[in-house]
């Protein structure tokens, strides 16, 4: 019988002294009395693995033996080959790897000391590989500390290996005659333990790393913008997917930065003064490919502040400005400044436009296609209160029906197949606080008039698919070419939602109306606004400008102004550059007498409205200058 003792506090991993260790061994043995182990022979009946569950085991263990096998082979040099054995074995206790004589291996077995067999306490009793799978430290026992007398005449050491978190993983196990005990063998199995961790260790680290980097590349190779990384020395490291789309090359990485015409980046003033690299405008040329970027450069360095390299990001100049307009579009632009002219038609429509401004009652702006309504939407919005709130302008006549509301309205989370995750709100929302302009609102189709309605007479919009109205406060600026009275005759247009959007109508005047005067203030800004140095106009041009009838108004002004100013390479403008349509004399259908007289009325009519420009009616009338001076002579004109 063994002397029951208390067990000692230990500390995993740590060589205890001797004496702690025979109190252990003590316990330990004390235990195996217990658990009924047989101290004569090994049990025929322990726990061993069939091949292919022992298969299995080195299979699932195949990165610690695969670290174990060499350094075995090493550490076995170091000692006595006829007389060591030395073995792997994983934190279930199962032997899975032995070296050593083949002699000692066959003694070995017959104490079911090889691969496949488990040795727990409670299946072998006390043994070093027993007590460091129990204890969890480096373990030495010698001749008859070892509870099985099969094993006494033996010395055997184990050492624990540790995994993450001070998991248990493995033991190393030697065993020897002990004859050759020596306490330094036990300092070298825990020294080859360690040295195990460590291996382990770093390769743990360099899956993490490998792990990291390839997050980190997922993760730029998502980035929408365009991004390059680039190390001390201007080599490129590192291009994401979107920044070799927009370079169009996918092969600049280990290149020099240089192979990107253009792009100059220097460090040392990157350095100096940060500030100045963000979002800088540049033009550069990789290949044949012309492209404007905006960049910002950040430099990296190292925690001890040595320079390592730098991150640039950038984009497109024309994917910002498409974002820009995105985020334009809540904001209005134009004020009563923009508008360009001085007759009476118009100056009567800007004076009713600024006292809108200074109400939030319902506008209506009626004109024809291109007179500029959205304009002066924008104008009536921004020198109301809710200047600094969005402006959002919709054409109702541009979405189909289908669309329309969703737009409007917006809707809930899961209201359709496509929908937007969370739902969406519609414009009226976005425009909450600030001006939504309904454009085209002659066009809207009947089933929206009668929802539109309800919002306005209750301040209330119902997303699609909602059981709860959202409260709105939005200023309501409508505006047609459509004449609404003569719509609402022909059942087009709801004459109860007309009366709610009649609250303060302005009428902006076509073009035709508005005069000489207010044509030429226009050609002259357009003129200015599309060349650095406009080129002037010839008196026929000019009168033809003054004389057409303009059925697309100011935007078609703007549009043969612009044409022109392409096709006279920056000289005078001439007729034959603005590119409009014969300007027809207007004769009049109850005109009597004879054909001499309907010509004499056509050559007197369109000197009229060319200001007696004999060229220009000559071109318009389709004839000569020397058949129209006949015709003049003859008709005493």
């Amino acid at each position: 019988m063994y002397k029951k003792e208390t067990a000692p506090v230990i500390k995993e991993g740590q060589i205890i002294s001797p004496k702690a260790m025979k109190r252990e061994i003590a316990l330990s043995c004390q235990r195996s009395q217990e658990y009924g182990i047989d101290p004569v022979r090994r049990n025929k009946h322990q726990k061993m693995l069939s091949p292919a569950e022992l298969s299995e085991r080195r299979w699932q263990n195949r990165k610690l033996l695969d670290i174990l096998r060499p350094q075995f082979e090493e550490f076995y040099k170091l000692l006595l080959p006829n007389d060591f054995i030395i073995a792997a074995v994983d934190s279930d206790g199962y032997i899975l790897y032995i070296r050593g004589k083949e002699e000692l291996i066959e003694d070995s077995a017959a104490r079911n000391c090889v691969p496949g067999y488990r040795w727990t306490e409670k299946d072998v009793g006390t043994t070093a590989i027993s007590l460091t799978h129990k204890l969890k430290i480096p373990i030495q026992l010698v001749d008859d500390e070892h509870y099985c007398r099969q094993a006494h005449g033996q010395t055997s050491s184990t050492a624990p290996i540790f995994g993450k978190d001070k998991k248990l993983i493995g033991i190393i196990a030697v065993f020897g005659s002990s004859e050759q005990a020596h306490a330094h063998t036990l300092y070298m199995v825990t020294t080859a333990a360690r040295a195990a961790e460590q291996q382990l260790r770093v390769l743990r680290r360099n899956r993490e790393l490998a792990a990291n980097l390839n997050f980190l590349d997922q993760t730029i190779s998502f980035f929408r913008i365009g991004l390059i990384i680039i190390n001390s020395e201007k080599h490129i490291w590192r291009v994401n997917r979107a920044g070799a789309q927009i370079l169009k090359r996918d092969d600049l990485e280990n290149s020099p930065l240089s192979e990107i015409q253009g792009l100059n980046v220097d460090l040392d003033r990157v350095e100096k003064s940060p500030e100045s690299w963000i979002n800088k405008e540049v033009r550069i040329k990789v290949r044949n490919n012309h492209i404007s970027l905006i960049h910002t450069i950040q430099l990296v360095a190292s925690e001890k502040g040595e320079r390592l390299g730098a991150v640039i990001t950038f984009n497109e100049v024309k994917d910002i400005y498409k974002l820009a307009q995105n985020i334009a579009g809540t904001r209005a632009h134009f004020t009563f400044d923009s508008i360009v002219g001085s007759s009476p038609a118009l100056m009567t429509a800007v004076k009713l436009a600024r006292g809108a401004a200074s109400s939030d009652s319902t506008v209506l702006l009626q004109g024809e296609t291109g007179t500029g309504k959205e304009l002066f939407a924008q104008s009536i919005h921004n020198q109301s209160s809710r200047c600094n709130n969005p402006f959002i302008p919709i054409n109702c006549g541009a979405i189909p029906s289908n669309l329309l509301e969703s737009e409007l309205f917006g809707y809930v989370d899961g209201t359709f197949t496509g929908a937007a995750k969370g739902g969406k709100p519609g414009k009226f929302e976005l425009a909450n606080t600030g001006t939504i302009l309904l454009d085209e609102i002659g066009d809207m189709p009947h089933p929206m008039q009668v929802k539109l309605l309800r919002v306005l007479e209750t301040g209330e919009v119902y997303r699609i698919g909602a059981d709860k109205p959202v409260k709105v406060d939005t200023r309501i600026i409508a505006a047609t070419h459509v004449n609404l009275p003569a719509a609402i005759r022909d059942g087009r247009f709801r004459e109860d939602l007309f009366y709610r959007l009649n609250v303060f109508p302005i009428h902006i005047p076509p073009l035709k109306e508005r005069g000489r005067d207010d044509i030429l203030l226009l050609v002259s800004l357009f003129l200015k606004e599309g060349a650095a140095n406009p080129p002037s106009l010839s008196s026929e041009a000019q009168n033809l400008l003054i004389s057409y009838h303009w059925p697309g108004n100011v935007r078609e002004l703007e549009n043969c102004i612009q044409r022109a100013l392409h096709l006279c390479d920056g000289k005078t403008i001439e007729v034959k550059h603005l590119g409009m349509p014969h300007v027809v004399p207007e004769v009049s259908p109850h005109s009597s007498g004879t054909l001499d007289d309907v010509v004499r009325k056509a050559i007197e009519d369109t000197l009229k409205k060319t200001n007696n420009s004999r060229v220009l009616t000559a071109k318009l009338l389709g004839i000569s200058r020397a058949t129209l001076y006949r015709k003049m002579d003859k008709y005493g004109i």
